[in-house]
C-alpha cells in the first residue's frame, strides 16, 4: 500500500520522536504531541483505514507496541486538544521509535471505545468522551455512526454549556456532525440521525431547513416506526414553536429573571428584544404557560408593563394552578401601583406552595401597601422563622416594623417601598 507507506513516512519525519525536545510526552499507550502545529501534521481521519496488524518494525525488526497518537492531555494540554482535538490508532517501536498510522481497529475495540465515551459522556466529562469517538474515525474514516455519536456528543455538550455563546458553538459542531453522517449514510440505514439534525438546525435558527429534513424523512414508506414516531412529534414541537421558546429562554434567562428595576446595558437589550421576539412568534403559534410566563418577564425587564400585564395575565388563565405565574402576575400589578389586583393573587400563590418563604413574603409587601400593617407584620414574621438566613425578608420586615412604630411613612407603592423613582 505505498499511500500508507508514504503517510507513515510523512508521520515519522513530522514526529520526530526524540524525548529530548519536549514536544512529544508518553503517557502508557498515548503518544501525547505538544506543539500543536507539529500536531497538525496529523490528519484527525486519515484518507483510507491503515493495517489491522504489522508484523515487526519496518526499520529495525523489533516489535511494535500499539499506541495513540493524540493531543489529549492533563494541564496546559487541553488546550492543543481544544484547538486540534486528534486521537488516531497505530504502532510505535520501542527501539528506534519508528511509527505508523492509522491502524485498522477491530470491531470489538469499536464497542469498547463507545462504551468509554458513554460513559466519560454521562458523567460530564466530554473532552474525555470526544477522545475515545474520535479514536474510531481515526481508523474507520467515513464511518457515519461515528460521526453521529459526535453529533450527540456537541448536543449534550450544548445543553450543558453556560451561556448562549458556548451553547451556540457547540449546536455549530453538532449540525456539521450530524450533516456529515446524513452524506456518509446515502441509503439511510442510519435514518434516525436525521431527527437530531432536524433538532439541531431549528436550535439553530433555521427552522425551515429542519422541517424539510423532518418531511423528507417522512416521506419514507420504508421509516422504522420509531423513528417515524420521534419525527412526527418533533415536527409538531417545531410547528407549536417549542425551538423558538428554546432558543429565547437560553438568551434571555440570565437577563429576564433579574429585577425590572436593575439598569440594563444597551447590548443585553438588544439580546432580550430578539428574545421577545422569538417569544411573540411562538406564543402566535401555540400559547402555552412557559412561553407567555417568559414572555411577561421579558416585557416586565423591558420596561413595557402592560405588555407584560396581558402576557402574565394569559398564562395564569392558562395554569391558574401555577404558584410562579401567581407571583409573577402579582410583581407586574405591584409595578403598575394595583396592590390591591395583586393581593388575591399573592394569596393563591401561597396556598399553593404554603411552605415558600418568598410568595410569604410578598404577601406582607402586598399587606404593607393596601394598608394591613398588622397582616403585614404576622406574615413577614413567618417568613423570617421559615428561612432565618434571607437578607430581603428581614429588610422587609424592618421596613414594617418602622412603619408599625411611627419611624417611617407607610409606602403606597413598590417604588416607594423599595426607595427608588418611577
Amino acid at each position: 500500500m505505498p499511500s500508507l507507506s508514504s503517510l507513515w513516512n510523512r508521520v515519522l519525519a513530522a514526529l520526530g520522536v526524540r524525548r529530548s525536545t519536549g514536544d512529544v510526552a508518553f503517557e502508557e499507550d498515548r503518544v501525547i504531541l505538544r506543539d500543536l502545529d507539529r500536531a497538525k501534521a496529523f490528519p484527525q481521519e486519515p484518507r483510507e483505514p491503515g493495517r489491522r496488524e504489522i508484523a515487526a518494525c519496518e526499520r529495525c525488526d523489533r516489535p511494535l507496541r500499539k499506541v495513540v497518537f493524540t493531543t489529549a492531555g492533563g494541564g496546559d494540554q487541553v488546550e492543543i486538544w481544544r484547538a486540534y482535538p486528534l486521537a488516531v490508532d497505530g504502532w510505535m517501536c520501542n527501539g528506534c521509535g519508528w511509527s505508523a498510522m492509522p491502524r485498522f481497529i477491530s470491531a470489538e475495540e469499536s464497542v469498547e471505545y463507545g462504551r468509554e465515551a458513554a460513559a466519560h459522556a454521562s458523567s460530564g466529562q466530554f473532552d474525555d468522551a470526544e477522545f475515545w469517538l474520535r479514536r474510531i474515525l481515526g481508523s474507520w474514516p467515513g464511518y457515519a455512526p461515528g460521526y453521529a455519536d459526535l453529533g450527540q456528543l456537541s448536543s449534550t455538550r450544548a445543553e450543558a454549556a453556560i451561556g448562549p455563546e458556548a451553547k451556540e458553538r457547540y449546536r455549530s459542531e453538532a449540525e456539521a456532525w450530524f450533516w456529515r453522517a446524513v452524506h456518509a449514510d446515502p441509503d439511510r440505514r442510519l435514518a434516525g440521525v436525521r431527527v437530531p439534525l432536524a433538532r439541531t438546525l431549528a436550535l439553530n435558527g433555521k427552522e425551515r431547513d429542519a422541517l424539510e429534513v423532518l418531511d423528507g424523512l417522512l416521506g419514507d414508506p420504508s421509516l422504522p416506526a420509531s423513528v417515524r414516531a420521534d419525527a412526527e412529534t418533533l415536527a409538531a414541537d417545531l410547528r407549536d414553536g417549542k425551538a423558538l421558546f428554546t432558543r429565547a429562554a437560553e438568551m434571555s434567562g440570565h437577563l429576564a429573571l433579574k429585577p425590572p428595576s436593575e439598569p440594563l446595558a444597551a447590548a443585553d437589550r438588544g439580546t432580550l428584544e430578539r428574545a421577545r421576539a422569538l417569544l411573540r412568534q411562538a406564543a402566535e403559534r401555540k400559547g402555552t404557560f412557559a412561553t407567555l410566563w417568559l414572555l411577561g418577564k421579558v416585557e416586565m425587564r423591558l420596561g413595557d408593563m402592560d405588555a407584560a400585564l396581558a402576557a402574565l395575565q394569559h398564562a395564569h388563565a392558562l395554569d391558574p394552578e401555577q404558584a410562579d405565574g401567581c407571583r409573577e402576575l402579582g410583581a407586574v400589578y405591584l409595578e403598575l401601583d394595583r396592590a390591591r389586583d395583586a393581593l388575591p393573587i399573592a394569596r393563591r400563590a401561597l396556598e399553593l406552595r404554603p411552605g415558600d418563604a418568598g410568595l410569604r413574603c410578598n404577601l406582607a409587601v402586598i399587606l404593607l401597601l393596601t394598608g394591613d400593617v398588622e397582616g403585614a407584620l404576622a406574615e413577614a414574621t413567618s417568613a423570617l422563622s421559615l428561612d432565618p438566613t434571607d437578607a430581603i425578608t428581614r429588610g422587609v420586615l424592618k421596613l414594617i416594623d418602622d412603619v408599625a412604630a411611627g419611624r417611617r411613612k407607610r409606602p403606597r407603592s413598590i417604588a416607594e417601598a423599595e426607595g427608588r423613582a418611577r
